[in-house]
């Protein structure tokens, strides 16, 4: 049977919260992938350039995540430019609209339209966007070879000397 919904934790503020992800009915998942496709992808091979193995001169691992995570914070500026505000709005509602968080009293949907259904996301821009991958991963995980985003990342270890 096909799977429509996936379950997904995550911790905030220490305390883990449970989430539902949802599939995206066959428009907008369409024009999700084209999106993902057309904006996204193209970013995952700057980001890898600075994954992937090389021989460091850096043989520290805090050196090692240093040159790393200024090499990452100088891509994002890049990254973000190729995408304008109204299409990293749709693209963050059409997802959200596609998430419901487990509360007390049940599953709530985390947006609605143009509105959030909850705070533990509305004021958490880094959860919302996680949140996004988690639906794109979900929804495109057979695009990818049944390995979600990652597929497309060779894999890494960053606890390894080199990672």
């Amino acid at each position: 049977m096909r799977e429509t919904t996936k379950k997904v934790t995550h911790m905030i503020e220490e305390k883990e919260y449970t989430f539902r992800v949802r599939k995206l009915n066959a428009l907008d998942g369409s024009f999700m992938l084209k999106f993902v496709a057309e904006k996204l992808i193209p970013l995952i091979d700057s980001f890898q350039s600075i994954f992937v193995d090389h021989d460091d001169d850096e043989k520290n691992v805090e050196a090692v995540a240093e040159k790393r995570t200024d090499a990452v914070l100088n891509v994002i500026p890049k990254a973000l430019a190729s995408i304008s505000k109204e299409e990293l709005y749709d693209f963050q509602k059409q997802c959200l609209n596609n998430v419901d968080i487990l509360l007390e009293a049940g599953y709530q949907k985390v947006m609605s339209g143009d509105d959030f259904g909850t705070e533990v996301v509305e004021y958490d821009p880094l959860l919302a966007l996680l949140l996004c991958y988690d639906v794109v991963s979900f929804n495109f995980a057979s695009f990818f070879g049944g390995k979600g985003l990652s597929s497309v990342l060779k894999l890494q270890n960053s606890f390894q000397r080199n990672a």
